[in-house]
């Protein structure tokens, strides 16, 4: 089978990118001939794709040959700018992976032209489309689908030692938090610019893992416990009671209210125990296996037949879809920009409380030198006055002598 793979960006290792690579790795491994098309390649993620199957121009793209599209963030109607084909009979997978980002939205007015399948990663973006006149039973839900290479069944039972937090924005208060927890616990922090591919060897390494979104199901089909957290707050420990909502919002965290450095802490010390309980009863992990749902999303008959009709049709949304690729570019180069001056801040705020401890504890120290000098001066003016007691007692000596050797000489020379 012809697949194609359609995104804007192959750059950093994301949510949105890895899925695109975890997708092209499952057609790989099935010995499909596979082209992936983005509107931006970069490193590291491109490392992991095989050079041939990447696409840096849509005219090397041949639809008459494709049996299969996978499309994310809006990129259907470019195909069609510069030719219009025969009729093409083809299975097209509109991909939306967020209820509120742009990217994952603008291309419904034309979709809805193709009869194509929908994919969303959530049951809150399934029902943002639905609200948005997509029919629910063509929506079908990857819950963020994983390998089945993450699936470990094997009960866990184990303390609390190792703990990896996977992180791309990882906000002031987890910072404080994993700086608290790093005096008993070895943490480990990946993401932004230390940015790690997370493999089943990585995480098995680790007791527990703090991160949300993608990470999340790695953790579920690993049994290693999940303390779901980050920019937008979160659950914490995954567990009975928060798991549906947390599942609802594809465990971004949203849905939940911030916490303290403290209460993060806490929750990890006295809960940790509980979760893995919870995690080694979960029983739900055929929702979040990637080979199950493609091969579901392929037992669909529904097919995309577009004629020469439908392809005219989408001609003038090919402005607006290289308009939203400029106008992402510029806002991840903004984001990006930002990202580093955050980062910069977040070190200079670390080093600035580094410092202030530094001389919070100079402070302490010069204050009980000021305190020894203070007594040794007050033992020297004890010492002078002594000193000085001395000195005139010995300034009256000679006198009260002189005094007593007149008595006794008159005492002795008195006449009898």
């Amino acid at each position: 089978m012809n697949v194609l793979i359609l995104t804007n960006h192959l750059v950093e290792l994301c949510g949105s990118e890895i899925q695109v690579l975890e997708i092209y790795k499952y057609f790989k491994e099935r010995d499909h001939n596979i082209s992936v098309y983005a509107n931006i390649l970069g490193e590291p993620l491109i490392e992991y794709f095989d050079k041939n199957d990447l696409i840096t121009n849509l005219e090397q793209i041949n639809l008459e040959n494709i049996n299969f599209i996978w499309s994310q963030h809006c990129m259907v109607a470019r195909l069609f700018q510069n030719h219009i084909h025969k009729n093409i009979d083809l299975k097209l997978i509109s991909v939306h992976l967020s209820p509120y980002e742009m990217m994952e939205l603008c291309s419904l007015p034309y979709m809805k032209l193709l009869d194509c399948i929908y994919v969303a990663n959530s049951k809150e973006t399934k029902d943002k489309l639905v609200s948005l006149g997509i029919e629910t039973n063509n929506i079908f839900i990857s819950s963020n689908c994983a390998p089945s290479k993450y699936l470990d069944n094997s009960i866990k039972e184990t303390k609390l030692n190792n703990i990896l937090v996977v992180s791309n924005h990882l906000p002031q208060e987890m910072i404080e938090a994993t700086n608290i927890l790093s005096k008993d616990f070895n943490v480990n922090i990946i993401g932004g610019k230390k940015a790690v591919l997370v493999t089943p060897e990585l995480i098995k390494q680790y007791d527990m893992i703090i991160t949300i979104g993608k990470t999340v199901q790695y953790g579920l089909l690993s049994n290693i416990p999940v303390y779901c957290y980050d920019h937008f707050g979160g659950p914490g420990f995954l567990n009975f009671e928060n798991y549906e909502v947390a599942k609802y919002y594809n465990f971004s965290g949203r849905g939940f209210e911030k916490k303290t450095a403290e209460e993060i802490v806490l929750e990890i010390r006295e809960n940790f125990q509980f979760s893995v309980n919870f995690f080694n009863k979960f029983s739900k992990k055929n929702d979040f296996i990637l080979e199950y749902f493609m091969d579901n999303l392929f037992q669909q008959n529904k097919k995309c037949i577009l004629t020469k009709e439908k392809q005219q049709l989408l001609l003038p949304f090919v402005a607006f879809e290289k308009k939203i690729a400029e106008l992402y570019s510029l806002m991840k180069k903004e984001q990006h920009y930002t990202g580093q001056l955050l980062l910069e801040m977040v070190k200079l705020k670390t080093e600035l409380n580094s410092k202030e401890e530094k001389l919070t504890n100079f402070s302490k120290e010069l204050y009980l030198a000021n305190e020894k000098i203070n007594y040794k001066e007050s033992k020297i003016i004890k010492l002078q006055k002594e000193k000085q007691k001395l000195k005139r007692k010995l300034k009256k000596t000679p006198i009260i002598f002189l005094l007593a050797l007149t008595m006794l000489l008159v005492f002795i020379y008195k006449p009898i």
